[in-house]
């Protein structure tokens, strides 16, 4: 039987669910979603968990991490692995990837560990800008400046550092007001399929718990640039940790007309099979290949 990790508030995870079980019970293997801060699950008795739906774990991170480190104790088989989970909770991992030759969005950190350790000379790029947390998912105090707003930004960047956490400052890519993010799914490291994402961050906003009500998806098809840029992404963060189940690659068109990475999800990203059906297939036949 296979666990599927879930937040309290959404018990029954994501319309990807259905589809993934579904294609598993077609593999006769047993798939059940279970809230990862339960204490009363029992995860040794699964013949897997798959650890991508604990959407709230950046609100308790600590205890996300000791849920991790359980499940590496136990000796529990669990995906992605405990490793690649603590590497991929943080953004900081950006600077990895572009040690190692992958194209980022220019991103500049503001905190303990950050470019600029001083919270009162902040550097803020020319133009527009986004500003958000070095742990954050679904937008979450995410917000957008026009070059007007640079104090608003800074503002917000000493807030974040204020309260303990690493702000991320980035310029703002034009593209995305234009065609989008692009996200590409992997599976078992191999290309399954591409979404569109249109623009999350609204002007004006400030920032705010969540944009996911901001999101519309669709499904979309990936040039052979960026496909490649996703598979340099995937395996510079396997050469420093282990081969991954699934992986969600978000990009974005720069000035240049370039594609750079936004950010690699390797932790809890929804996979779009909704989209693409058949790709939860897929999904299932990697699994089952795990479960064995």
């Amino acid at each position: 039987m296979v666990a599927f990790t879930a937040p309290p508030m959404f018990p029954d995870l994501h319309d990807d669910w259905p589809l993934v079980r579904a294609a598993l019970a077609d593999l006769d293997v047993d798939g059940v979603a279970v809230v990862w801060s339960d204490p009363s699950a029992a995860w040794s008795s699964f013949d897997l968990v798959v650890a991508s739906g604990a959407w709230d774990n950046i609100h308790h991170v600590d205890e996300f991490l000791d849920w991790v480190a359980a499940r590496e104790r136990e000796g529990t088989p669990t995906v992605n692995s405990p490793a690649t989970l603590r590497w991929n909770l943080d953004k900081r991992y950006l600077r990895e990837l572009e040690a190692a030759g992958v194209p980022i969005v220019p991103t500049s950190w503001v905190g303990p560990d950050g470019d600029n350790r001083q919270s009162a000379d902040i550097s803020i790029p020319d133009g527009e800008v986004v500003v958000k947390p070095s742990i954050s998912g679904g937008g979450h105090r995410t917000a957008r400046y026009r070059p007007d707003e640079h104090q608003a930004a800074r503002a917000h960047a000493r807030e974040l550092v204020a309260s303990g956490r690493t702000a991320m400052i980035q310029p703002y890519q034009a593209s995305v007001d234009e065609v989008g993010e692009l996200g590409l799914v992997f599976l078992g490291g191999a290309f399954s399929h591409a979404i569109q994402k249109d623009p999350m961050i609204r002007r004006g906003d400030g920032p705010r718990d969540s944009l996911i009500d901001n999101q519309v998806v669709r499904a979309a098809t990936a040039s052979d640039g960026q496909i490649a840029l996703g598979r340099r992404a995937v395996a510079a963060a396997e050469d420093v940790l282990v081969p991954t189940t699934y992986a969600r690659v978000d990009i974005v068109e720069t000035a240049d007309g370039s594609p750079a990475l936004l950010e690699l999800e390797l932790l809890d990203p929804v996979l779009f099979f909704p989209q693409h059906p058949d790709a939860a297939t897929t999904y299932a036949e990697v699994l089952a290949a795990l479960v064995g």
